[in-house]
Order: structure tokens, then C-alpha cells, then sequence
């Protein structure tokens, strides 16, 4: 059995698109206005890692140090409102926008790869998910990236539709600002370009087409960083593709990995964050610098490190990885708050392992969901894995899981009419 993902523009789920995006939009704006000001779950502190501060520096004397967070795309979006008179608030009905056009997004992409049931269900999934309505209230760059993560997936999932140049270049301008605002989606564009090319040569063979198709991919997305990466230059005088901090990110994991953090014994964003930057701090001073004076100093130091613990410690460093590949699901500031996103996660996988069956057996492309999910999942596990950076692909999660709910629904309604035929015979 086959299936036909192309564009489908009749009115068919469209109360129903429409109750998703109510849903999300209503609960976004709840937990903003009301509900996280009263939770006590996680700390409510609203701009923790100062977001704010780098965008009113950048509205005041523009861009003039690379740092991970001032480089990225979030703090720029910041300084645009802050510079057209916005405040924090405005910023945050930003985040319920982002928030209700992921649930949108979501049902769309589960409505053509699946049905509009399983469209229905992943996007109420997504819109009263707690991990994605936590980051919607405080200033986490967070909601925008799932938003671009989700749409650089619909945007892959056009270009396996219709593999056209203009869909090549509107998918690599969308992933490219999504790598923008955290590099993790670069890999996922780079995976699904690669996977959809190796489908394509053992189907059809290599086409001018297709390789021109993938070629326009790529070169949008040299075009789009291109002047960030310029300016990266000018600034410190060093080539910085997106951001520093690969090499801190992958020692960080090393501490956050090992079992008393794992297991939640101790808890990870205090006591694994200390001693993760007093390494930091004792790099920098056997280098001869000082930590944080220069992040671009820093990724240098640690860099030599990293290559040094991977030379050094192998099994130390397949530790990391494999433990990181089940923190990424739940790991999170306390073993409390680290529960919800364990439960959810587990719930949602095996839902998804309920559909997938169904789905290879209609022939249903699933992976154009799946790509993403795995390589977050192992590229995190390599460096830094914690529960918040699993929320990105938690919308793909989502359609795979309602997609599991449908067959189960389809399996008991053909169940019910199997027993109600058998009773009239």
C-alpha cells in the first residue's frame, strides 16, 4: 500500500487546524500570564541566561564582541523590539505566536504524512505540551527554535514532495536561519539532504536535477551565513562559522554524564555546572588566559582538551556518549522536574513505536520525522545532553506518537466491525 503526501488545498481539517492553533495560542498565553509566575517547578527567574541584556547592548552599540549567545539569532530578534520601542512583554507574545505556529505547523505536516486524525492529535499534543509551554514565559531562545526546527521540517518534507531549486532554496534559507539561532539544526538539514539523495540515486539514479536541487540547498544556506560569518571576523578577527562553545559544550557532558548526575542524585545545573567551570577556569589559567574574557579564547583552550580527553580517554568519552543518548530525554535541573519530561518522553516513544509498523507497512516516508529525532539525539549525546535540548524535536515526536494513537483508534474500530460482522453471521 502507497500513499500520496502532495499538497492537499481543500478545506479538509480545516476546524480542525483552526482548534489547534485556539488551543495553543490559549495555553501559551495562560502559562505567560498567569501560570509561571505560580508554578513552582522550575525557577521563574525570567531572562536566566541574560538575553535582555545582550539585546539592549546590541540596540545601544551594536554588535561588538562574539559571544555564543550575543552571536546567535534570538538576542537579534530582542533588539529589534527592544529598538522599535517593544518591551519584554512584547517579546513574549512573540513566544505565544512562535508556540501556536508550531502546533499549526504540526498539524499540517501529520495531516499530509498521515491523516487529519493523526494531524489533530500531534498538534494538541504540541500545544499543551509542559516542556514547550515552560520556555514560552521567560526570555529562552527555546520557543523560536522550535518553531524554525518544525518549519525547517515542513519545508524538507516540500522538498521531498517536489525536489525543485525553488524548494531547494526555501528550505535551505529556513534551516540556515534556524542554524542560526542554535547550530544543532544544521545537521538535520545536512541529514536530510543526504538521506534524500542516497533514496534517490538507488531509485532513480543521479539526476542533474537532483543534484542541483540539493546543490541550491546548500549554496542558500552559504548565502545566508555568509555575512554573519563576515561579521564574526570582523569583529574578533577570527573565523567563527555560527558560535563559540562546541568544544565547552562536549567537556560539560564529560560532569553532567557521570552516574550521581544521571541518576539525579545530585542535582546537575548546580553542583555538575560548578564543577564543570572551575575545569573551565583551571584550563584557562594553565593556558595563561583568564575564563569568560574571551569565549573565542576559551573555545581554543577547550578545544585542546577536547581532542586530548577523546585521545586520552576512549571509554570515558563512549561513556559520555551513551549515557548522553537517555539524558537527553529527561535530564533536567532536579529529580522532580526531571520526571515530566521522562514521562512525557516515554509516553510519546511508545505510541511511536506503535505507528511506525503501520507505517513502513503502508509505505509512509516516517523518516522525514525520524532524521530529525535521531540526529539531535546523537549529536547532543556527543556534546552536552540535557532534557531542555530534546524540546526542538519534541513536535516530531509528537506526529509520530499521534500517528501510534490513530492506528490504535483504527485498529479498534476494525476490531469492532470484525466482531459486529462475525454477530450478524
Amino acid at each position: 500500500m502507497t500513499f500520496d503526501i502532495a499538497p492537499r488545498y481543500s478545506a479538509e481539517g480545516t476546524s480542525q487546524l483552526w482548534l489547534v492553533t485556539g488551543v495553543a495560542l490559549a495555553a501559551s498565553l495562560a502559562m505567560v500570564v498567569v501560570g509561571f509566575e505560580h508554578q513552582s517547578l522550575v525557577a521563574n527567574a525570567g531572562d536566566p541566561y541574560g538575553y535582555g541584556q545582550i539585546a539592549r547592548g546590541l540596540v545601544e552599540h551594536g554588535f561588538d564582541k562574539v559571544t555564543r549567545r550575543a552571536a546567535m539569532l534570538y538576542p537579534h530578534l530582542l533588539a529589534a523590539i527592544y529598538w522599535s520601542g517593544g518591551t519584554d512583554s512584547v517579546a513574549l507574545m512573540f513566544h505565544c505566536l512562535f508556540h501556536a505556529g508550531t502546533s499549526m505547523l504540526v498539524f499540517v505536516i501529520g495531516r499530509r504524512l498521515y491523516n487529519v486524525r493523526t494531524g489533530l492529535l500531534a498538534g494538541l499534543f504540541t500545544a499543551v505540551n509542559p516542556m514547550l509551554l515552560r520556555y514560552a514565559a521567560d526570555l529562552h531562545t527555546e520557543t523560536m527554535l522550535v518553531f524554525l526546527t518544525t518549519l525547517t521540517v515542513w519545508c524538507a518534507i516540500r522538498f521531498y514532495h517536489a525536489p525543485t531549486v525553488a524548494n531547494g532554496v526555501f528550505l535551505g534559507f529556513v534551516g540556515m536561519l534556524a542554524t542560526l539561532t542554535k547550530g544543532i539544526v544544521l545537521p538535520i538539514v545536512v541529514a536530510f539532504v543526504a538521506v534524500w539523495l542516497l533514496r534517490t540515486l538507488r531509485r532513480e539514479g543521479l539526476s542533474v536535477r537532483a543534484v542541483a536541487s540539493a546543490l541550491a540547498v546548500a549554496v542558500t544556506m552559504g548565502v545566508v551565513v555568509a555575512p554573519w560569518t563576515y561579521r564574526n571576523y570582523r569583529v574578533s578577527g577570527r573565523f567563527v562559522l555560527l558560535t563559540p562553545g562546541t568544544a565547552d559544550a562536549f567537556l560539560r557532558g564529560y560532569v553532567f554524564t557521570r552516574l550521581e548526575f544521571a541518576t539525579l542524585q545530585q542535582p546537575p545545573y548546580t553542583v555538575a555546572e560548578n564543577e564543570s567551570n572551575e575545569w573551565f577556569r583551571r584550563i584557562a589559567k594553565e593556558a595563561g588566559t583568564t575564563w569568560e574574557l574571551d569565549e573565542i579564547v576559551d573555545e581554543a583552550n577547550n578545544s585542546r582538551v577536547m581532542k586530548q580527553m577523546i585521545r586520552e580517554h576512549p571509554l570515558d568519552t563512549a561513556r559520555k556518549f551513551v549515557v548522553g543518548l537517555f539524558t537527553f530525554w529527561y535530564e533536567m535541573t532536579s529529580f522532580r522536574n526531571s520526571l515530566v519530561p521522562a514521562v512525557l518522553a516515554l509516553a510519546l516513544w511508545v505510541l511511536t513505536f506503535l505507528g511506525l509498523k503501520r507505517a513502513r507497512a503502508e509505505r509512509r516516508p516516517s523518516w522525514l520525522v525520524l532524521v530529525p529525532i535521531v540526529v539531535v539525539n546523537v549529536v547532543v549525546a556527543l556534546l552536552i545532553p540535557l532534557g531542555r535540548y530534546s524540546v526542538p524535536i519534541l513536535p516530531c515526536l509528537a506526529v509520530l506518537a499521534a500517528f501510534g494513537v490513530d492506528t490504535l483508534v483504527a485498529r479498534r474500530s476494525m476490531d469492532a466491525a470484525a466482531r459486529h460482522a462475525s454477530m450478524r453471521a
